[in-house]
């Protein structure tokens, strides 16, 4: 991904998401030049079909959602999966399954044993059949999840 498909990145995030929480090209900017080497796309011919924007992290902390600004901390210890998301016309041909293992591929080259992230709009299902399970949260942490919904769910996978 690039600084020149954001663009495209904002028009998939529309068809995806609620408007309560639809991040700005700003905040998919500091994303990607906070963490390039983490953020993927999906594309069918010309047209950009998803995307997963990833940055390492501390568990038990989110990045803040539409942020303006993002520092990847020195004592990051795992992958946070920040954002992925796939159009619904693209959703039964393994794009999300193909940038989900190439992040988790990433993540492991780089060392990165605990992919963490938070389930929205009822996705919770699709990342358990992915091995991630719901993490119990401290009410710090509740607090932060109130910006991704009612629904919001914080899981967590641990790689070997």
């Amino acid at each position: 991904m690039s600084l020149s498909d954001l663009p495209e990145i904002s028009r998939v995030q529309r068809e995806c998401y609620n408007e309560s929480i639809l991040e700005s090209v700003d905040s998919f900017s500091a994303k990607l030049s906070a963490s390039p080497d983490f953020c993927f796309m999906a594309v069918q011919g010309d047209l950009v079909v998803g995307y997963v924007v990833s940055l390492p992290w501390v568990f038990g902390e989110i990045p803040d959602l539409d942020g303006a600004e993002y520092l990847v901390p020195s004592n990051a210890d795992s992958l946070c999966i920040h954002d992925m998301a796939v159009t619904p016309s693209a959703r039964k041909v393994g794009a999300a399954k193909q940038m989900l293992n190439t992040v988790l591929d990433s993540a492991k080259h780089r060392g990165y044993k605990r992919i963490f992230l938070v389930a929205i709009q009822g996705a919770s299902s699709y990342w358990m059949r992915h091995g991630f399970k719901a993490v119990h949260v401290g009410e710090s942490l509740k607090r932060d999840l109130s910006a991704y919904g009612e629904e919001a769910v914080c899981m967590a996978k641990t790689e070997d």
